[in-house]
This record gives structure tokens, C-alpha cells and sequence, in this order.
């Protein structure tokens, strides 16, 4: 009687097992960093592209030269796989540009030098619908914090000089994204929001 009550325990415990460890990861690779980088966000680009447009639509009203340069977006991110299908994680990103306003067509001066840079910082969930040791597949979600500063710096008497700051609430959609390779990857992601749009990158799982 005993060993049939001992064998009905053992049973049901491994019966009640079998639920968490279906959710376990198949991989001892459970930590994951990596980096990303991209020409320019849909959001951070559109906030720093609309102030460089009235910059250059000033500069053209005013009859002076100007010179844009966007320096990309650049990610550093860390994930920890919970489940077989999902990590959590936290993202940072950082986006930026110059605009070069000269004092004629000619460009035989410079006015003033304008910098615009975005950053954020995003508690991220990405979910994988393809995991296989060497592929995966996987979209995901951020939200957090924005900062945005411009600083403008004056080379002539009648440049503008000064700085501003604000924060604001940053999001991020990643529609698809792929990473190739185990303990070492590569990836590419389409994104919406604060990452660019197109990101190629590097990582490693630890």
C-alpha cells in the first residue's frame, strides 16, 4: 500500500512539473546584450528632422546657406529570457544632427552651429514565435523615457546661441526581427517608434 501511494505521489509531482518546464527555455544562454545601429527613427527623426525644416526653411527665407548631417541611431540593449517564447529587457537609444547655418549663399561664413540629440530609455519585452538554436524570429514592445536637447552655438553677431532641454514618453515597435548565430549573433529589425527604422547589429547570449 505504501509503494502504491508512494508512486501516486511521485506521479502527480511530475505531472504538475511538466506545465513549468514546457515554459522553461530550451537554451542555457538565458542573458543576451548586443548592439544596433540604423540611418534614423521614425519618431526621434521626425522630432529632429522638423526642427532642422524650419532651420532650413529660415536659412532659405533669409537667403543663407545651410548644411544638414544626421549622425543615425545607435541601441545598446539586455534581455533575459523568462520563457521558451518571451524576454524582458530594457533598451537605450541615442540620435542625433547638425545643422551648419552660414551667413550667405556663398557660404563664405558661418552663423551658427545647431545640434539636436535624442535619447531614451526603455524597459522592452520581445516575443519569439521562431527559437531555434541558430535562427529566431520575433517582434516586440518598449516603452519608457525620451530626452531631448539642442544646443546652438553663435559664430557671428547675428547668430542665435543658447540651449533647451524637455523629457517626453518614448515608444518602440519592432514589426520583425531576426538574429542569426548561438552564442555570438547578428540581427536586422524594422522598427516604429524610437529605433531606426532599419537596424542591423551585433550581440552576444550568456
Amino acid at each position: 500500500m505504501k509503494k502504491i501511494l508512494l508512486l501516486l505521489v511521485c506521479a502527480l509531482g511530475v505531472s504538475m512539473m511538466q506545465p513549468v518546464q514546457a515554459q522553461k527555455p530550451h537554451s542555457d544562454l538565458l542573458n543576451e546584450i548586443g548592439v544596433g545601429a540604423g540611418p534614423s527613427s521614425l519618431c526621434g527623426g521626425f522630432l529632429v528632422g522638423t526642427v532642422n525644416f524650419f532651420n532650413a526653411l529660415g536659412s532659405s527665407l533669409s537667403h543663407q546657406a545651410y548644411d544638414i548631417k544626421y549622425y543615425g541611431v545607435y541601441d545598446l540593449h539586455y534581455y533575459r529570457q523568462v520563457t521558451h517564447w518571451c524576454q524582458v529587457g530594457v533598451k537605450v537609444t541615442a540620435e542625433g544632427s547638425r545643422v551648419t547655418r552660414f551667413t550667405d549663399t556663398l557660404r563664405t561664413s558661418v552663423k551658427s552651429i545647431d545640434d539636436y540629440v535624442v535619447f531614451t530609455l526603455m524597459p522592452s519585452v520581445r516575443f519569439t514565435y521562431l527559437n531555434r538554436p541558430w535562427v529566431r524570429l520575433y517582434s516586440g514592445a518598449d516603452l519608457g523615457l525620451g530626452y531631448f536637447y539642442s544646443n546652438s552655438q553663435a559664430n557671428s553677431k547675428d547668430g542665435d546661441e543658447g540651449n533647451s532641454s524637455n523629457f517626453f514618453p518614448a515608444f518602440n515597435v519592432t514589426a520583425f526581427g531576426v538574429s542569426v548565430g548561438k552564442g555570438f549573433y547578428g540581427l536586422f529589425e524594422l522598427n516604429a517608434g524610437f529605433e531606426s527604422l532599419i537596424k542591423v547589429g551585433i550581440g552576444a547570449r550568456f
